[in-house]
């Protein structure tokens, strides 16, 4: 039987708290519990199972336990979460007073902010596209010429 000792912690490695798991067990590397696994050998025949191999159950995850707080809270709110309330139908236009048609205007799914963020966002892709036509495809077809000459690289810093 061979004795397999945890590496000596650097003094850069944060302290071990010795934190406990569900159980009271503490939580160990692979390389501790099978012999052989942290220097890469493979098990012999007699511990491979032969014939009936068995297979490694599968990893089980432990979730941790939630917290008093949380607790406390689904608690009062009497278990699972309540649906949020459903929205009230849209009215139709002709429902609608002179004031809610305004609002609609200007704040609604396809009122006025909607279409002027729309026009802002596009403005910006329209200017830097002509800021490029200008500065260089119109002088590279000689259509015109602008009054200095552009800057070399190494001039810039």
């Amino acid at each position: 039987m061979e004795l397999l000792l945890p590496p000596r912690p650097s003094i850069f490695s944060p302290p071990d708290r010795g934190r406990r798991f569900p159980g009271g067990a503490r939580r160990r590397s692979a390389a501790l519990r099978r012999p052989g696994a942290a220097s890469g050998e493979s098990p012999p025949a007699e511990e491979a199972g032969g014939a009936a191999e068995e297979k490694a159950a599968p990893p089980q995850i432990r979730y941790r336990n939630i917290s008093k707080k949380q607790a406390r809270k689904r608690k009062e709110d009497g278990g699972a979460a309540a649906a949020p309330p459903r929205p009230a139908p849209a009215k139709s236009w002709e429902e609608m007073t002179l004031g809610e048609k305004a609002v609609e205007l200007y704040v609604g799914e396809k009122g006025a902010l909607y279409w002027l963020n729309k026009f802002a966002y596009a403005s910006i892709f329209i200017l830097i596209g002509g800021w490029i036509v200008f500065r260089f495809v119109g002088p590279s077809l000689g259509l015109y010429q602008l009054d200095g000459a552009p800057l070399s690289p190494t001039s810039m810093f």
